[in-house]
């Protein structure tokens, strides 16, 4: 029988609490106090199911563990190294695809459609045509889920979209375009892979939206081409930070730009996409007791 241990607070239903116990020896810990006092508590653990917190600090730590948490990204680290130690992760890859499309048509219209500066509006605004997404041109960064998702409900809009994947020039895929979409995963080929070089040959007057970790791209470059008059304006939701939180110093740099639409880690926020990453969770053990692992991250290139 395998030793799970559940840690970090969750809101699994009954249903769910009954099934994880019906996997294993189940252990739930509300939370850990540090990154140290972590670690104790998970030790003996065949599988360990996080939250997140204190996780990545401790991955090169953990020997011969199944590690599953409940959303998509949790960091930059080397999956060949861990699986020298025997410890394999599994995520809930899709879980928050559908929320997180939804934020960035909301971002979309936003900055074309500038509909935040109008709404709640207590005073005559001067009169201004706004940009309509029909006959645009998007480049999607990253052809996953979430990429082709978004991909097709702008094909909807009107709007003519390509893709930037692995081996493509992104220099040359950026021409002609009015809209680009970070969809890019923490990986080794990502880290700042959009670079200054990359925000200041933007065409002028184009947008940049990204939901994703901004080690993938550099945000002081995205400032200075919009300082420059090179990007008009760009949406981030601050995935670094703590969800909601406001205080964070990436988000309070974001917040001082006036052509930056910014929002605190909110992109996933639903509780649709809570119930889909918790079952996906039980799933990802129940189908690594069995043999049959799923959604096991592994070291690779393409995005």
């Amino acid at each position: 029988m395998k030793n799970i241990v559940v840690i970090g607070d969750f809101e699994f239903s009954d249903a769910l609490i009954e099934k994880i116990k019906s996997l294993g020896k189940v252990s739930f810990i509300v939370n850990a106090s540090s990154a140290t006092d972590w670690l104790q508590k998970v030790q003996g653990a065949d599988v360990i199911c996080s939250d997140g917190d204190y996780l990545l600090e401790n991955l090169s730590k953990l020997k011969n563990v199944f590690i599953t948490y409940p959303f998509i990204e949790l960091g930059a680290f080397d999956t060949e190294q861990l699986k020298k130690n025997g410890v394999f992760i599994a995520n809930a890859k899709g879980s928050s695809r559908d929320s997180i499309v939804e934020w960035v048509l909301f971002a979309t219209l936003a900055l074309f459609r500038k509909f935040t500066k109008y709404a709640n509006s207590t005073k005559e605004l001067s009169f201004e045509r706004s940009e309509s997404l029909n006959g645009k041109k998007a480049l999607i960064i990253g052809k996953g889920d979430i990429g082709k998702r978004i991909g097709e409900i702008y094909e909807e809009l009107g709007i003519d979209v390509d893709y930037f994947q692995r081996g493509d020039s992104l220099f040359q895929k950026t021409k002609g375009v009015q809209l680009i979409v970070n969809c890019l995963s923490t990986n080794a080929s990502s880290e700042k892979l959009l670079d200054k070089s990359f925000f200041i040959g933007m065409d002028k007057g184009s947008y940049f939206i990204s939901f994703v970790r901004h080690y993938t791209f550099d945000v002081d470059g995205l400032i200075e081409s919009i300082n420059a008059n090179v990007v008009a304006g760009a949406a981030i939701d601050c995935d670094p930070e703590t969800a909601f939180d406001t205080d964070g110093a990436f988000y309070r740099k974001l917040l001082e730009q006036e052509n930056v639409l910014v929002t605190p880690h909110v992109a996933f926020a639903t509780k649709q996409a809570v119930e889909n990453a918790n079952g996906m969770m039980i799933k990802n053990i129940e189908s690594y007791i069995v043999g049959l692992p799923q959604n096991i991250l592994v070291k690779k290139i393409n995005y």
